[in-house]
């Protein structure tokens, strides 16, 4: 509490009193939902029952608590209900949820001072359970106690990974400031990457590159397949350099991913040998109608397995395809090993080098036909003056000639030629 209360809140008053308008209303809706079961449960008994039952065991606060919910949810009689949620709290004064529910009566009545001191009674008997800091947190926050409710929120991302997005995303409404945050977060690299998602869909690009700087710096382990949304995000919003940094950084973390990386080949996972992992810098695959492709273990050129394509239709995407990060105005040379088995065409496959955002295609290797072992295929070509980002497909062209038979495709490889320069 006392790191959370040196925060140095970079909004002044009125913002943050405007967030917490923002919010009360999303506060009381939550408690409503979270007592929403216990007042089916309450509604579900004969009013008059339960006040047999407290007649008979006028000692047991579970029966108080039940017709104060009674009243309070189903009936909407918040002054009925206060004598019976204050006899279950005074039956039974270690039970924190008795206090939410009295707290919740005080709201509706307007006691706001009464409202705090049992919302605060909740907190000390359960102060690290998810669902008191969720509501004391709220509490908090629309009375501009703001360290008292991040505090409260931290607790929440903590204990609770289905409540942290809305924990992380009201705290970082008040702070605004991601160095600041990292006091709410704890040193957990997936709650890191809720934070990091939260801010993409915020549009927030430099804050994301801030906590994914944070979230290395951690050096934690975790699975790099829950980053690579942020790889593809970055490429989604043209930033192919920022892109490429956190494909390098994850596998530089991970010991898996490292084995998709070739020295000196642009390409990922060049010879197929690692699960295609359909999203950052690695192949991509979307089925296509006349196309399949399979990962073949009998025929390779080196290593121990390739693709290979079942063509038995007409098209010209084979839906195999890679992001690549290049530089502008530089000359590159992309090549791979290829062989075919009674493929018949008009015009036989081939690999493309199609500039990612405009659609420009910068070269295609020579096609191939019939029956052939593994042979060799090449394409030069120059990037233009504002290229940041090509994809190398599998394609035909044109697209509406029959074609039947396989092809296989191993150590696809993209270079930059003589005197270029290697960005990835």
């Amino acid at each position: 509490m006392q790191n959370l209360g040196a925060l140095k809140v970079s909004r002044n008053v009125s913002l943050v009193l405007l967030s917490g308008c923002m919010v009360v209303a999303g506060m009381y809706a939550w408690l409503a939902i979270r007592n929403y079961e216990a007042s089916r449960s309450a509604s579900s008994l004969d009013p008059n029952s339960i006040r047999r039952a407290i007649a008979l065991a006028p000692g047991d606060a579970a029966h108080q608590d039940l017709l104060c919910r009674y009243l309070l949810f189903d009936k909407q009689e918040a002054a009925a209900a206060r004598p019976y949620c204050q006899r279950a709290t005074e039956l039974n004064p270690n039970q924190s949820a008795y206090w939410l529910h009295l707290a919740l009566v005080y709201f509706r009545l307007g006691q706001v001072q009464q409202q705090e001191e049992a919302i605060r009674r909740a907190v000390a008997i359960d102060p690290t359970t998810p669902d008191v800091a969720w509501e004391a947190g709220n509490f908090f926050l629309v009375q501009g106690k703001i360290p008292e409710a991040l505090h409260q929120f931290s607790v929440v991302i903590r204990g609770d990974p289905n409540m942290a997005g809305p924990a992380i995303d009201l705290s970082w409404r008040v702070l605004r400031n991601e160095s600041a945050m990292e006091a709410v977060l704890p040193p957990d690299p997936e709650v890191y990457l809720q934070f990091i998602s939260l801010l993409i869909k915020k549009n927030e690009w430099q804050a994301a590159n801030q906590a994914w700087s944070a979230l290395v710096k951690l050096d934690r382990p975790f699975d790099f397949h829950h980053a690579l949304f942020y790889v593809d995000a970055l490429l989604q919003n043209r930033d192919a350099a920022g892109a490429d940094d956190v494909w390098k950084q994850l596998a530089a973390i991970s010991l898996i991913l490292n084995r998709y990386v070739s020295l000196g080949n642009l390409i990922v996972n060049s010879d197929f040998a690692e699960e295609i992992l359909n999203s950052g810098l690695d192949w991509r695959y979307v089925p296509q109608a006349g196309t399949t492709l399979t990962v073949d273990t009998t025929q390779f050129h080196t290593g121990n397995q390739s693709v290979v394509f079942a063509y038995s239709e007409t098209g010209g995407d084979a839906g195999l395809y890679q992001f690549v990060p290049v530089m502008p105005n530089t000359q590159y040379t992309l090549s791979a090993w290829v062989k075919s088995e009674e493929l018949r065409s008009a015009n036989g496959p081939s690999l493309a080098v199609v500039d990612a955002y405009n659609g420009n295609r910068y070269a295609m290797t020579p096609v191939t036909l019939g029956t052939t072992p593994w042979h060799a295929v090449e394409a030069n070509f120059q990037t233009g003056p504002d290229t940041k980002l090509v994809v190398v497909r599998v394609m035909r062209d044109p697209a509406n000639t029959r074609i039947l038979g396989q092809f296989w495709i191993d150590n696809v490889s993209l270079k930059p030629s003589a005197g270029g320069e290697s960005s990835k």
